[in-house]
Formats: C-alpha cells, sequence, structure tokens
C-alpha cells in the first residue's frame, strides 16, 4: 500500500511510554518448529518496545488502530521478517474473520470499542531475540493514549506471529485481545488469579476456534484441549461440576456452548476472592 492511499489516526503514542512498557502478556509458545502451536502461558514481564517514532504505516480499520513498524535489520534475525505493509493486511483479514464467524467474540469487540482505543500493533523486533521462547501475539498492560477515562486495549503481533496464516492468527487475536481486553476491562488484573485469567482467555480462543470451523482433531488441538482442561482450567472445571452438573457433562461430551461456559466467569471470579478472603482471616 503506498503512503498517499493510508489513512492516518490521532498522533502516535510518545516514544518516552513506549520505550519501557511494563506488561502483562498472554503468551503463546510454538512447542514444535513446523506445526503451530497452541499452549500459552500467561507471564509478568517487562517488554521493550522500539518507539512508535519508527512506525511504518498506520491505518484504521473497524475502528481499530492498526500500526506496522519499520523493519529491524534482518542480520539480527534467523527468520524471514514479514513485510509491515502485508502484515497489516493479514491483520485486517484476520479481524475481519471475527466478526464474521463469532457473533459473540464480535460483541467482545464492540464492547472494548465502546470503552475506549483497540490497537494493534506489528514489529518484527518483538519479543528481544534473547528471550528462549516463540511468542506469537502478547496483550500489553499500560495507557497509551488516556482518552476521558477509557482504556487503551493493545495487542502486539511479533515477527513470529506475522508468518502465521490469518486464521490461527485470528484465534490468537481473539485470546490475546477480547480474552485479556475484556479482563482488563473488568479490573481482573492484580485482583484475580493469573491461571485462571488464563483459563478464560483459552475458553474465548477455543470459542473462535468452533464458530469458525477450525479442525477440532489436529494434534495441536487435541494437546491445547488437555492441558486446558487438565491443567489450566482444573480448578474452574470443578467449579462448573459444583454449580452446573448438567453443563460438566455438556463440556465433557464435546456438545456444549463455549459462550454459556464463559458466562460462568464472573461468578467463578468472586467464589475465589471470597475463598481467599476466609483464608487471610484464619488465625
Amino acid at each position: 500500500m503506498t503512503a498517499s492511499a493510508r489513512r492516518r489516526g490521532p498522533p502516535l503514542p510518545s516514544s518516552r511510554r513506549l520505550s519501557l512498557l511494563a506488561a502483562l502478556a498472554a503468551t503463546l509458545f510454538i512447542l514444535t518448529a513446523p506445526a503451530p502451536g497452541w499452549a500459552q502461558n500467561l507471564v509478568d514481564t517487562v517488554w521493550r518496545l522500539r518507539p512508535m517514532t519508527l512506525a511504518a504505516l498506520r491505518e484504521a480499520h473497524r475502528g481499530i488502530d492498526l500500526v506496522g513498524m519499520q523493519l529491524p535489520p534482518k542480520a539480527d534475525f534467523d527468520i524471514p521478517l514479514a513485510d509491515p505493509a502485508a502484515t497489516v493486511a493479514k491483520i485486517k483479514a484476520a479481524v475481519d474473520r471475527v466478526l464474521q464467524t463469532s457473533p459473540v467474540a464480535a460483541r467482545g469487540l464492540d464492547t472494548l470499542s465502546k470503552a475506549g482505543q483497540i490497537r494493534i500493533i506489528y514489529d518484527a523486533a518483538f519479543p528481544e531475540r534473547s528471550l528462549s521462547r516463540v511468542i506469537i501475539a502478547a496483550f500489553l498492560v499500560g495507557e497509551f493514549q488516556p482518552q476521558d477515562g477509557k482504556r487503551d486495549f493493545t495487542v502486539i503481533v511479533s515477527r513470529f506471529g506475522a508468518n502465521w496464516p490469518a486464521d490461527e492468527l485470528a484465534a490468537v487475536l481473539v485470546h490475546e485481545l477480547i480474552g485479556h481486553g475484556l479482563q482488563r476491562l473488568k479490573n481482573r488484573f492484580g485482583n484475580d488469579r493469573p491461571i485462571d485469567l488464563e483459563c478464560e482467555a483459552r475458553l474465548w480462543q477455543q470459542l473462535y476456534i468452533t464458530d469458525a470451523g477450525m479442525p477440532q482433531d489436529t494434534q495441536e488441538m487435541v494437546a491445547f484441549r488437555r492441558t486446558t482442561d487438565r491443567r489450566v482450567c482444573h480448578d474452574f472445571r470443578r467449579y462448573v461440576r459444583h454449580i452446573r452438573p448438567d453443563l460438566m457433562r455438556q463440556w465433557d461430551s464435546g456438545r456444549f456452548l463455549m459462550s454459556e461456559i464463559i458466562d460462568l466467569f464472573d461468578d467463578y471470579y468472586v467464589t475465589i476472592r471470597k475463598g481467599r478472603k476466609k483464608l487471610k482471616q484464619k488465625p
């Protein structure tokens, strides 16, 4: 896309604010090099982001602020670096796919857009090369452009995520942007357990995968569900089994609506918080 065809949004965030941004990132790990991995983990970290003065292009798409950063020197990395314009186009296709195939996820995006600014940044220099894991995308916690008390919901797509197909990238964006974005809107970070936050975001991802008709029987998807059910969502599943045994049976059978399960999370968080409070009150 030529410079004259770009749509320019409001001024970009200052480089000073972005040079060192405290981030709570939900990161996707690839466990095997050639095959896309579904395993995820919530991590507290500090990302050193490049200043936004290095943005190569910026577009508005469906109310979302899309930023493509200039490519870093290719010699610094051992994988091909995707073109910023091509990657922004892929992100647009992924967003369109979410809106077209998943009504529940689309409502989640609408909720975020009404509460603040949604932003997706592609930066091939992210994450730092010294990191031993492969990160596809990360949700960032930190105000970029506070306006009238509204929130900012920002996801950064890495050089690895830029090489993923649009469908699979869409599933990641649902996890990062909608799953963790709605948690931020509800002030979950710092108040609820990271494993529960990750569980909820994984279920949002699984909701989209189902709505989009993506294969459910691949090795990666089977491993994703197994890790979700047995480890990440173990406590939440016990809660569902206790209060909604009928829904738990449907969940186990594979014939269920994920939106009904996600709806139980608000009460689940309240229950977990009450339990922690009682433990603190014990002599």
